[in-house]
């Protein structure tokens, strides 16, 4: 790392969805997700404009074990559950488009859940990872459906505790997965997030809710690889969720005026019905209406304040 190096820490408990938030924001679906812990070692995902995929294993003394130039979800399944590996370093281009990779000159660095009750070393390497970047940045990944967990109170506190200054943007997923009839909409949970995080200290946090799911499908649509039948009903249902109320989520978010009126611009055209069902620039729309672009908007606005250009995710 040379030392203009910038670390954002993205922090999760178990099954938030932080795996999918990595895929959607790199625009492939390369790490696996599941409702379990699916990260078992440290992974630094590197996107660059002008390199070729391939992917290096070390083993606890930091040697190389095995290489790969076959780059996917399988790979970094069986490399996660290998004794033998401790880390690996994985390198893949970008399509050159800011909306199909929004990280792109970024190292995103995955670890495991802090809260995996099975494995103490998860939590120990979330530790020793915020007291290495004490004025990095971190993006919290929140539960939408299990919100006010004592887990992910635990995982605040301790950054808290480390590093009480450090700043935290705080993305509520899976807000799809709300039942709206019920009265459980994105405002109101937003709302029971800043309540929970102002009990956790954190009283004046940047919120967005997410849908890093339909975010990485319609990603994937837009990268041209294949969906398959539960991703494309997803996306046919969330699609017409987003035509009905393109400024739903948006409007809920807590994040800096400026960045909900320029989110917002970009979804008048589908208020007004001026976008062709299923085309790029919906599915473009889309993806900012997910919250995805948000959380992208975040980061680029940090990158501004910071010296560094390097993500590190927990």
């Amino acid at each position: 790392m040379n030392k203009r190096t910038k670390f954002i820490l993205i922090a999760a408990s178990m099954s938030a969805g932080k795996s999918s938030l990595i895929n959607a924001l790199i625009g492939k679906e390369l790490l696996p997700a599941g409702n379990e812990a699916t990260t078992a070692k440290v992974a630094r995902i590197t996107v660059g404009s002008k390199t070729k995929p391939n992917a290096v294993a070390y083993s606890h003394l930091g040697a190389v074990v095995a290489t790969s130039n076959t780059i996917c979800s399988e790979q970094i399944r069986a490399w996660n559950l290998s004794d033998d590996i401790a880390a690996f370093d994985v390198v893949i281009p970008h399509s050159g488009s800011k909306q199909h990779s929004m990280v792109a000159g970024y190292t995103l660095v995955d670890t495991p859940g802090a809260n995996n009750s099975r494995d103490d070393r998860h939590k120990e390497q979330f530790v020793n990872a915020v007291k290495a970047y004490p004025k990095s940045p971190i993006l919290y990944v929140l539960n939408a459906t299990q919100l006010g967990t004592n887990d992910d109170a635990e995982i605040i506190r301790t950054i808290r505790e480390i590093n009480p200054k450090q700043r935290i943007i705080f993305a509520l997923n899976k807000v799809d997965a709300l039942d709206e009839e019920k009265g459980e909409d994105a405002k109101h949970y937003v709302s029971l997030a800043r309540t929970y995080l102002a009990g956790l200290g954190y009283s004046n946090a940047n919120i967005i809710p997410l849908m890093a799911q339909s975010a990485l499908i319609a990603k994937k649509s837009l990268n041209h690889l294949d969906l398959g039948r539960a991703e494309r009903n997803i996306l046919r249902t969330e699609l017409e969720r987003f035509r009905e109320h393109p400024f739903h989520f948006n409007s809920a978010a807590v994040v800096p005026q400026v960045l909900k009126k320029n989110v917002r611009k970009r979804l008048t055209k589908i208020s007004k019905g001026k976008i062709p069902a299923m085309s790029k620039e919906e599915l473009h729309a889309f993806v900012d209406y997910t919250g995805l672009s948000a959380v992208s908007a975040l980061i680029m606005g940090l990158r501004k304040r910071f010296l560094t250009r390097t993500i590190y995710i927990i």
